[in-house]
C-alpha cells in the first residue's frame, strides 16, 4: 500500500509522505564558528609543546564523509583559553571553497574526541532536537537537494563563501524519528557497499598507473629487445642501459627556444598546460585569461616541442607539445638539436627518476601558506645550464621511433582501461547520490 502524500513548500522536489515535517535547519541545531583570533604561528605547533589542542582541517571536511581521526592538526593555545568545541554526532559545514562543489559539503564526527577545535573556514552544527537523528540529518544535507539550496545561497567569484544565516535558514524535510533511524541504518548500508566497489576500482586504476609507469620508465631506459646486452651508465638515477646506445648532456640534444609570443596573433594561441604525470604531452587550453594582460612575453612552444616547469619542477610537469602555443616564464621550451624524436624523449624527460634530477638542482625555497595554517616548501627555480648538464640516453634514432610507437601502442591501451573504470567510478557516485536523494526525500520507502 502506497503512502499518503502531501505537497512540500520546496516545489521543485514535488511531493513528500503526509508524517514528515519541514522546518529550517536552524529549529534542530545550533551553529558555531572554528577558532578565532589564531595567527599563522599559532599552527606550528612543536613536539615539546604542551599548550595545544587538537582541530579539525579544512581537508578532513573536504575529503571524507566521516571526519578521520588520523588526520587531526595541532593549534596553541593559551591557559584558560576558551574556543568551542565540536562533539560527537556533531555536523561539520565547509563555508568557504574555491568553487560551488566544495561549498557547503558536510561532514559529521562518529566518534568523541575531547578536547576538538575546528578549522575558522567551517560552522559546527549541534543537534539539540530529540525527534532528529544525526545521521539522517548528515544524509539529507549531502543530498542534491541540501547541496543545491546551499548552491543559491552561496556567493563570490575567486572563492566561494556561504553565510552562517544563509546556512542555518536551509529548509530540511524531518520524518518521524524511527523513519530517520531505518532511513540511516538503510544509506550507511548501501552507501557502504557503493564505497567499496570504488575504492576497489580506484586501487585497480592505481594499479594500472603504477605498471604504465613502470613500463615507460623500463622501455626508455633499458629498450624493447630483452637480450640486450647492458652497461653502466655512471648515473645512479639512470642505472644500466644498452651497451650500444650513448649517453650524452642534455644540452647536446636539445636546443632551448626562446622565440616570444607574436603580439598580433596572440589571441589566435593557445595556452598550454602540462598533463599531470599521466600523458607525456602537453594539453591544449584556451583559458587565456589566466596569463597576464600583455602576455606577448610568454614563450611560443611548437609541436613536438618539450614544455618543463623550471620554478618547482613539480611532478608531472613535463610534456611534450601537440600544439602551437605560448607558455609563461616558468617554463623552458626546448626542441630536438638533431634527428631525435621528440616523442621518445617526451616519455623519458617525464618518467619519475629524472623528475627527481631536476628537484634536486633547484636552488632556494620558498613557502606556501595552506588554509590550515600549515605550510608547504618548494623548490625554486632550475637554472638552464643545471638542467642541460644531465646525462641523458640516447638510443639509435630507429630505436627512438620503435621505443615511441611501442609506447604510444601500450600506453593507449592502459589508459582506455584507467577511462573505463573512471567513468565506473562516476556512474557509481552518481547512483549513491541518487539513492541518498531518494530516501530523504521521501521517494522510496525502506522496507519494514
Amino acid at each position: 500500500m502506497s503512502r499518503q502524500m502531501k505537497n512540500s513548500v520546496i516545489s521543485w522536489i514535488g511531493d513528500i509522505p503526509k508524517t514528515w515535517c519541514e522546518c529550517r535547519l536552524k529549529n534542530v541545531g545550533t551553529l558555531y564558528g572554528g577558532l578565532t583570533g589564531k595567527s599563522g604561528d599559532d599552527f606550528n605547533v612543536n613536539e615539546d609543546d604542551t599548550s595545544f589542542m587538537l582541530y579539525i582541517p579544512f581537508t578532513n571536511i573536504f575529503n571524507n564523509s566521516s571526519i578521520n581521526p588520523t588526520q587531526l592538526a595541532k593549534v596553541k593555545i593559551e591557559v584558560g583559553e576558551e574556543q568551542n568545541l565540536v562533539r560527537k554526532g556533531d555536523l561539520l559545514f565547509l563555508m568557504s571553497s574555491e568553487d560551488l562543489d566544495g561549498v557547503g559539503k558536510p561532514a559529521i564526527l562518529e566518534e568523541q574526541i575531547n578536547n576538538l577545535g575546528l578549522n575558522s573556514f567551517c560552522k559546527g552544527l549541534n543537534i539539540y532536537n530529540p525527534n532528529t537523528h544525526n545521521k539522517f540529518l548528515f544524509y539529507l544535507m549531502s543530498s542534491h537537494l541540501c547541496r543545491e539550496l546551499i548552491r543559491q545561497e552561496a556567493k563570490g567569484f575567486i572563492r566561494v563563501n556561504l553565510r552562517q544565516d544563509k546556512l542555518s535558514c536551509c529548509p530540511i524535510l524531518l520524518p518521524p524519528l524511527s523513519e530517520q533511524k531505518a532511513i540511516a541504518d538503510f544509506l550507511d548500508t548501501k552507501c557502504a557497499e557503493i564505497d567499496q566497489i570504488i575504492v576497489l576500482q580506484e586501487k585497480m586504476i592505481d594499479k594500472l598507473r603504477a605498471y604504465r609507469q613502470s613500463l615507460i620508465s623500463d622501455t626508455v631506459f633499458r629498450g624493447i629487445g630483452k637480450n640486450v646486452n647492458l652497461m653502466n651508465s655512471g648515473q645512479e638515477w639512470l642505472g644500466k642501459i644498452p651497451a650500444h646506445w650513448e649517453l650524452r648532456p642534455l644540452k647536446y640534444v636539445f636546443t632551448q627556444r626562446r622565440e616570444k609570443n607574436d603580439p598580433i596573433k596572440s589571441t589566435e594561441r593557445l595556452s598550454l598546460s602540462i598533463g599531470a604525470g599521466v600523458t607525456p604531452y602537453a594539453e591544449k587550453t584556451t583559458n587565456l585569461d589566466r596569463f597576464k594582460d600583455d602576455f606577448t612575453q610568454y614563450q611560443l612552444a611548437y609541436p613536438n616541442d618539450i614544455v618543463l616547469n623550471c620554478m618547482n619542477m613539480i611532478v608531472g610537469a613535463v610534456g611534450r607539445s601537440d600544439y602551437l602555443g605560448c607558455v609563461s616564464p616558468v617554463y623552458y621550451v626546448i626542441y630536438p638539436t638533431h634527428e631525435d624524436n621528440p616523442y621518445y624523449y617526451g616519455y623519458l624527460l617525464n618518467t619519475p627518476a629524472i623528475r627527481s634530477v631536476y628537484h634536486a638542482l633547484g636552488q632556494g625555497i620558498y613557502a606556501i601558506e595552506r588554509g590550515d595554517g600549515r605550510v608547504n616548501t618548494c623548490r625554486l627555480k632550475v637554472p638552464y645550464e643545471d638542467f642541460g648538464r644531465i646525462t641523458i640516453p640516447v638510443p639509435p634514432i630507429d630505436e627512438q621511433q620503435a621505443i615511441a610507437d611501442f609506447l604510444d601502442t601500450k600506453t593507449k591501451d592502459i589508459d582506455q582501461l584507467i577511462t573505463i573504470k573512471q567513468k565506473k567510478i562516476e556512474e557509481l557516485k552518481e547512483y549513491k547520490k541518487s539513492l541518498i536523494y531518494e530516501y530523504v526525500t521521501g521517494k522510496k520507502e525502506v522496507d519494514g
